[in-house]
């Protein structure tokens, strides 16, 4: 839910109440960004109602007295309205013993995330997420998608532009025009060119080639020949043979399609937009690719599904994310894989937001445990 959503449920809520006689329980941050972007202070109000009422200086608020739950007077008081998220169920027990339960109003519903100010608005423009949802397909049915072929078309837009010298580089269609590259990935690189005169990168996700275009002309340095594969959604792969694709470039719809083991496998901000990710990292360590580059991925603690909405300066799209669990992430890898490091992996503009509070990327460099696995 967004906070415009919220507020607008609130002030429903705080309407319906009529001209009834009000107190509303909890002086603090909450009842102050409630006065602040509700109509609370339009309501009848007759006291405030706070545990810590000796703390108020005046001992009034707006001008409306404060008293402390043991003194407060509730019989002539139609509604009370508990203005706080974390101690609402503590509330609504002390009214229950009180025999006046049924006066109780709540800002909060079961499902709700938390306090509706720290809620995502709608016209940020940052990623962020929203919901908790019990299976991939309820995300997906409270999102717009990501599928929509318009979206690839402004990416093929600004790949032109890149191709054309008008651009450095291009991420998720924004374009950039100062040279940055890739350093963990040219490192990897270098590695194998010492040793090798083919590399095979498989690009999972990789859109229409921006890792591709961003670091091809340093990786041209190294003097070895390489194929660069990307595996993408249909729409994708049409548009990147149609359009992009060249003796280096090729583009494919699945794994099976592909002639050769991956040297470097690389994950960018892809793993978290799979419904059945497990499966399809699995199929991919199948591959035994050499080295895998995991970037910006969003984890956590635990899995939880939820649905991201894009910053509107991109693109206007919605679509189910997987915030995964760190430990589920890395138990997949097993025996197979030793993680040679992990690091901050924000890109220029990734900051995300899950429950009002700002979340990392991270990444992880993964290297196949060859003698251990022959």
């Amino acid at each position: 839910m967004f906070f415009e959503q919220k507020v607008e449920q609130i002030n429903h809520i705080l309407q319906d109440l009529g001209n009834g006689a009000l107190a509303v329980w909890c002086v603090g941050l909450h009842t102050e960004k409630l006065a602040a972007c509700t109509v609370l202070l339009k309501q009848n109000i007759s006291f405030f109602v706070d545990r810590n009422a000796d703390s108020c200086v005046s001992h009034d608020v707006y001008g409306i007295p404060v008293f402390d739950p043991a003194e407060a007077d509730f019989s002539n008081i139609d509604y009370i309205i508990i203005s706080t998220y974390k101690h609402q169920n503590d509330i609504l027990l002390y009214l229950k013993q009180r025999g006046i339960s049924e006066k109780a109003v709540t800002c909060y519903a079961k499902e709700d995330e938390g306090e509706f100010y720290l809620l995502p608005r709608k016209n940020k423009k940052d990623f962020y997420f929203s919901g908790r949802y019990d299976s991939w397909t309820d995300a997906a049915l409270n999102a717009a998608g990501y599928q929509n072929g318009s979206i690839a078309l402004k990416v093929l837009e600004a790949t032109k532009q890149v191709m054309e010298g008008k651009a450095c580089f291009e991420r998720d269609s924004v374009l950039f025009y100062h040279k940055e590259f890739n350093f963990r990935l040219i490192s990897i690189f270098g590695l194998l060119a010492s040793c090798s005169r083919h590399i095979n990168v498989l690009d999972f996700g990789g859109a229409l080639g921006s890792e591709y275009w961003k670091n091809r002309d340093f990786l041209y340095k190294f003097g070895v020949d390489f194929t660069w594969n990307i595996i993408e959604q249909e729409h994708y792969v049409e548009i990147g043979k149609k359009e992009i694709s060249n003796k280096e470039l090729r583009f494919y719809r699945n794994v099976s399609q592909l002639e050769r083991r991956p040297d470097i496998l690389i994950l960018s901000g892809v793993l978290q937009y799979l419904p059945d990710y497990q499966v399809i990292l699995s199929e991919l360590l199948d591959l035994k690719p050499r080295y895998i580059l995991i970037e910006r991925q969003i984890v956590s603690d635990q899995t939880r599904i939820c649905v991201q909405y894009v910053a509107e300066n991109i693109y206007q799209a919605s679509y189910p994310v997987r915030i995964i669990g760190e430990q589920e992430l890395m138990d997949i890898f097993g025996d197979r894989y030793c993680k040679l490091t992990e690091f901050g992996s924000e890109a220029d503009g990734d900051r995300a937001y899950v429950d009002g509070k700002e979340i990392k990327y991270k990444g992880y460099l993964m290297e196949y445990k060859e003698n251990e696995n022959t």
